[in-house]
């Protein structure tokens, strides 16, 4: 089961019924042009700032280099910050700007929109068991 295409179908299915509402969804709060991978990388900072590059790679399972570019770019943009280790000053640590937490939260309330319209037709309990399943992946 699970090797299962059809597993692999229904899960790209959602997940590509929530990339398509988010894009049309998210314009009027991704003003600052971060987008999808952007706001993926910000909440996971958000969950464990502050911290290096390496630890958010490896939670969020990049390569280095990538969210080393996207860093920089999100930098520019305002929403997150660089700073110096206090335990190691070669060593720098993200965070999210007050800028960055702004923006997070109303991208945020966008996903929670719309996962609550693209689980409508699942009971409290089904949502529920849906989650810890997922967790298992």
């Amino acid at each position: 089961m699970p090797g299962s295409p059809s597993l692999a179908h229904e899960l790209d299915r959602v997940m590509r019924k929530i990339d398509a509402q988010m894009h049309k969804s998210m314009p009027a709060v991704d003003t600052g042009r971060i987008g999808p991978m952007g706001s993926l990388l910000l909440m996971q900072l958000d969950a464990m700032q502050p911290c290096n590059i390496q630890a958010l790679a490896t939670a969020m399972g990049r390569d280095n280099s990538q969210l080393t570019r996207l860093t920089r770019d999100l930098e520019a943009k305002g929403v997150l910050k660089r700073e110096p280790s206090p335990e190691d000053k070669r060593a720098t640590l993200l965070s999210l700007t007050d800028e960055g937490r702004t923006f997070l939260l109303e991208a945020k309330a966008v996903l929670n929109l719309v996962v609550e319209d693209v689980a409508k037709d699942l009971s409290t309990k089904e949502a529920a068991t849906l989650i810890e399943l997922l967790k298992k992946l």
